[in-house]
């Protein structure tokens, strides 16, 4: 039973997103106080952490074996001969999981770490990539293949550009995007710590990033022609509410909706630089229905060029009612809720007698909250 308290918003801010997830669809699908319920239970779970840590193995330098024998002893040099698993995914086979253990309760005196979670502060870094598990499943989805032009528009810090590059084996081009500096210098080092060259990084805004004038001679660099990419990822600026751990976010109400227009902008540009035929992936790390389903519907109005397609690995839910969607259109997105599994406590013992099926399924479901849409440019418009 967890005696963490909820995340600690702003009224005006959980009056906002309870609205949302107590949208009329929603109310009238689950009935208001399952909805109530729900939400409650999404506040509690994202002042905890997920039930694992998820690690991406960087196969462009190593065997996925390799680095699991080299994780496994590193966790018993850092937990004294303790033995602690590691799974490898079955749909998501450059990831690895390693279980939380702790308390789902509160630390009063903090004499030792309340959570049994491991240190990544430079270990194998040049092999593994720490990464929230839907963060991994976004690449798998955009699906790149070597050769391929392909479009990170807000990069930073770059672990999905270096899982698209280590996907396509470093053959192709990877352009990574982003506005602030020190960012794309964060991006560059990881390139060169994974070993991979085919990543080019640049200071740019993404919003601008569609050449307008013609005559301007920067071939190779920003801003790119129209139809100059074969897909590009738009892991969007978010109002990053799916976080965990989280004990409290001080956002205004402004703050929180202030994406929903910059993300659009973002996208106008993402479909004009696609080629057709070409594939366009958009994620976030939150949960508001503002910034996700509507967006979908948004999008699917205003580019009829655009198609929703299903996707590949499916590991999170449906996508939520309420913005217009149909329940066809709602199947092929993933939302991945950490409400939809309880709390509870973990030990050693607890994962060492847990069937691996159960492990893999508390794992995809118990993460951070996050939200994949993928779409096609119809070559005929």
């Amino acid at each position: 039973m967890s005696v963490f308290p909820k995340i600690s918003l702003r009224p005006e801010v959980e009056h906002y997103l309870k609205e949302s997830f107590l949208n009329k669809e929603v109310v009238s699908t689950s009935g208001k106080q399952e909805a109530e319920k729900k939400f409650e239970t999404l506040l509690n779970h994202l002042s905890h952490p997920p039930s694992f840590t998820t690690v991406r193995v960087n196969t462009h330098l190593a065997s996925i074996q390799c680095v699991k024998n080299l994780l496994h002893d590193e966790l018993q040099k850092q937990f004294n001969g303790l033995s602690i698993p590691v799974f490898q995914h079955p749909d998501l086979q450059d990831v690895l999981l390693i279980p939380v253990v702790g308390p789902r309760g509160i630390g009063i005196r903090m004499t030792e770490p309340v959570y049994l979670s491991p240190s990544f502060d430079n270990v194998l870094s040049s092999y593994l990539y720490l990464q929230n598990l839907p963060s991994a499943v976004v690449t798998h989805v955009l699906n790149p293949q070597p050769g391929e032009k392909i479009l990170d528009l807000c990069a930073a810090p770059g672990g999905k550009t270096t899982h698209i590059a280590a996907l396509m084996h470093d053959q192709g081009e990877v352009i990574a995007l982003d506005k602030i500096s020190n960012k794309v210098e964060k991006i560059k080092q990881n390139a060169l710590l994974l070993g991979l060259n085919s990543i080019r990084a640049f200071c740019f805004d993404g919003t601008k990033a569609l050449k307008l004038d013609m005559s301007q001679d920067t071939e190779g660099e920003p801003p790119f022609l129209p139809e100059s990419f074969d897909r590009i990822l738009l892991d969007a600026p978010c109002s990053g509410m799916g976080q965990r751990p989280n004990m409290a976010c001080t956002w205004t109400l402004k703050e929180v909706t202030s994406y929903q227009p910059l993300q659009r902008k973002l996208f106008t540009v993402a479909v004009q630089l696609l080629k057709p035929g070409g594939v366009l992936v958009y994620s976030t790390c939150t949960v508001t229905l503002a910034e996700n389903e509507e967006q979908v519907a948004w999008a699917l109005a205003t580019f009829p060029c655009l198609q929703l397609q299903p996707q590949e690995p499916l590991i999170g839910g449906e996508g939520m009612v309420g913005a217009g969607l149909s329940l066809e259109q709602l199947k092929q997105l993933q939302r991945f809720d950490p409400s939809v599994v309880p709390l509870q406590d973990t030990d050693i013992d607890s994962f060492k007698n847990a069937r691996m099926e159960d492990m893999i399924w508390l794992a995809n479901k118990d993460c951070i909250g996050f939200f994949i849409a993928k779409f096609v440019k119809c070559k005929n418009t």
